[in-house]
């Protein structure tokens, strides 16, 4: 496991200043443009003064810095942390393209991680394996073939902590002592699905639990398909494993499009409608199929052709 990337200790290691970045984190849930508006012309402890100040104006609720301070108390009860874009861990690289034009998705204001690994120490050697919560035996067993080879190449395994290929191929990731790192759409003290708890207590002890939702915070459908953008934004390269035509898997394949990280998939059967989404993407030049793990580290690590022209 990773976990050499640089310092533990937070370098908005004033008290205040962590305080201040906790009440932009929490003002983003309901007011985004406003808290990006003031960081983008203000320092963070005035832009926290002036949301906490200026409640009405800003649509947010009046006892802000009271949630704010009781976020960073339930994320040190569960030892989580919480990143800045000050920090040396922020993988800036790699949220850049969100919020650009043509894209969309704002960048998170922070993240809130729990696990020792670093946020940044996977940044060039990371995959999403990704696909449908219903998923078909083939479809675990091609993830967890597939995870469990990216984690013995030393590769790190991005998903989402649900149940299906998400859960196979965390699984595959831990049984190799590799790296994985979940991205949840709940409050990082909140195992969801509760189903997954042993599965999610497990990465945030050997691995990362990452979210941009404060401590707390439930799941709602709005929030995974945000989090879907971030899925696609802190990996290299997306894999679809399975997904029907309506999976919600297919949105982490357009947010990879948007940031331009390569797609691919693996084929399944014709007569599987757990395969639909998969087989639309191969069809429509919106992936690549890929039948075996080094096909996928193959492209992501092939150089870029020269032009001589």
């Amino acid at each position: 496991m990773p976990t050499d990337a640089g310092p533990l200790t937070p370098v908005c290691s004033s008290p205040d200043r962590r305080l201040a970045w906790a009440v932009l984190a929490r003002a983003a849930l309901t007011a985004p443009t406003a808290v990006e508006r003031l960081l983008a012309t203000t320092d963070v402890e005035d832009a926290a003064h002036q949301l906490v100040d200026g409640y009405e104006t800003f649509s947010v609720s009046a006892d802000l810095r009271e949630r704010a301070v009781r976020d960073l108390d339930r994320a040190d009860a569960v030892a989580a942390r919480l990143l800045t874009r000050e920090e040396f861990e922020w993988p800036a690289a790699r949220l850049a393209g969100l919020g650009t034009p043509g894209v969309g998705g704002r960048m998170p204001v922070a993240l809130w991680l729990r696990g020792p690994a670093r946020l940044n120490a996977f940044s060039g050697h990371s995959v999403a394996v990704i696909g449908a919560r219903a998923s078909t035996q083939y479809g675990n067993t091609v993830a967890h073939d597939f995870a469990g080879h990216f984690a013995q190449r030393g590769w790190t395994v991005l998903s989402g902590g649900a149940f299906g290929i998400d859960a196979a191929a965390h699984h595959a990731a831990l049984a190799q002592d590799g790296a994985t790192v979940a991205v949840m759409a709940t409050g990082i003290d909140r195992y969801y699905p509760a189903g997954n708890q042993k599965l999610l207590t497990r990465i945030a002890e050997h691995g990362l639990l990452v979210s941009e939702y404060p401590p707390g915070e439930t799941a709602s459908r709005d929030r995974f398909l945000e989090r879907n953008r971030l899925v696609a934004a802190l990996a290299a390269g997306v894999v679809v494993i399975e997904a029907g035509r309506r999976s919600g898997t297919l949105d982490t394949a357009r947010w990879a499009h948007r940031l331009t990280r390569p797609v691919f998939a693996t084929p399944g059967s014709i007569y599987s409608a757990a395969s639909d989404g998969v087989h639309d993407l191969l069809r429509q030049h919106k992936a690549t199929a890929v039948t075996h793990p080094d096909h996928v580290i193959d492209a992501i690590t092939r150089p870029e052709p020269t032009d001589h022209h």
